[in-house]
């Protein structure tokens, strides 16, 4: 039974690494290559190559002790990833800095770096989850679905090492206290979670995600330096509503603020401060009302299924129409198309009839 785990870890392992090599390819071979997909690259590259020897240790090719781990790089690759996929900053001397405790601890012996290396994981991990957090707002006034669909993808990757590094730190320090040997499977089985997500970019097509799509940190400047320009804002609300109602700009899944301050002749910082300072919306929530609204016709003029309907109403993501769809109206698109659409289609049967019945009378 163990021998059975152990090929069966040793062979997911060796399709992973090869995915991830794909994956790698295609990154680097990628034509709106970026500094930030250069450095996911070297991330998937790095763990690639951790697992390399993990499948020559389940092999008995290369011996457990001659090991050579990349922890500690893990959490800085990531976060430099994160960083300049929101803002898009060049790199400054300053950002050197943050490399030395990182080759510092390889003057060590391989313990305390491989202990070292998880703490400075999980540090990066835990202050990444706050730095976006800290973005939410700025990236909610000015992307499209897909970029704040690229955004959410972020924090749920930037969460889930958070998990990761959690669980092997929990798993060294009971070694550590209660004396507990960590097995040789158990230590090389830490490496499944990464695999999983190797192969979810890989086989599920989500290396589209890896990509930058623009950073919402240069609208935010032009917004805070322009904020007080809000300049004949009932004109550029009636030509906002107009461009919606009639135009239905908002069919256009890749809409974006700068597009649709060009449509109305106006700048973007004009029509940011509209939004914000006199509709008290974003561009995301002003956008979404429209296309929720037209996906609640839909649901009742149409049989289409719900994610055609979501399609239709410009959305690119069923899940995010889902989530959308339900903060609005309080139901999901199911739900809305048997309750709220029964109730239309039998108030509208009864003005049918009774419009029926005065011309027969």
């Amino acid at each position: 039974m163990f021998e059975l785990v152990t090929d069966v870890i040793r062979n997911f392992y060796i399709l992973s690494l090869v995915l991830g090599c794909i994956v790698c390819l295609l990154l680097f071979l990628s034509k709106t290559k970026t500094l930030a997909c250069s450095l996911i690259s070297i991330w998937i590259l790095l763990f690639v190559t951790e697992l390399t020897q993990v499948a020559f240790v389940m092999t008995d090719i290369m011996a457990y002790t001659s090991f050579i781990s990349f922890d500690a790089f893990y959490g800085l690759v990531f976060y430099f990833y994160v960083r300049f996929h929101v803002e898009a900053k060049k790199v400054s001397f300053e950002d050197v800095f943050h490399a030395l405790p990182i080759c510092a601890s390889y003057l060590f012996s391989m313990t305390w770096e491989f202990c070292f290396g998880v703490v400075c994981a999980l540090s990066y991990a835990i202050y990444i989850v706050y730095y976006l957090n800290q973005h939410q707002p700025t990236f909610k006034i000015e992307v499209t679905n897909q970029q704040y669909d690229n955004y959410a993808w972020l924090v749920v990757m930037a969460r889930f090492q958070l998990v990761c590094w959690c669980l092997v730190l929990l798993l060294l320090s009971v070694n550590d206290i209660f004396s507990v040997p960590v097995s040789k499977l158990i230590a090389l089985a830490s490496y499944v979670p990464m695999s999983f997500w190797l192969f979810y970019l890989s086989y599920f097509n989500q290396i589209k995600p890896l990509y930058v799509q623009g950073n919402a940190s240069e609208l935010s400047d032009s917004l805070q330096t322009h904020k007080h320009q809000c300049k004949s804002y009932e004109h550029i609300i009636r030509q906002l509503n107009n461009s919606m109602r009639n135009d239905k700009l908002f069919l256009n899944p890749q809409l974006s603020i700068s597009e649709l301050a060009k449509h109305i002749d106006s700048t973007t910082a004009e029509v940011s401060c509209t939004l914000n300072t006199h509709l008290n919306m974003n561009f995301y929530d002003f956008v979404n009302r429209y296309r929720v609204d037209e996906a609640k016709l839909l649901l009742c003029k149409t049989s289409h299924k719900v994610l055609a309907v979501a399609f239709d109403a410009g959305f690119n993501s069923k899940s995010t129409f889902n989530k959308l769809f339900k903060s609005y109206t309080g139901l999901t698109p199911s739900q809305f198309r048997k309750e709220a659409c029964g109730l239309f289609h039998d108030d509208s049967q009864r003005a049918v009839k009774s419009l029926t019945h005065l011309l027969v009378e």
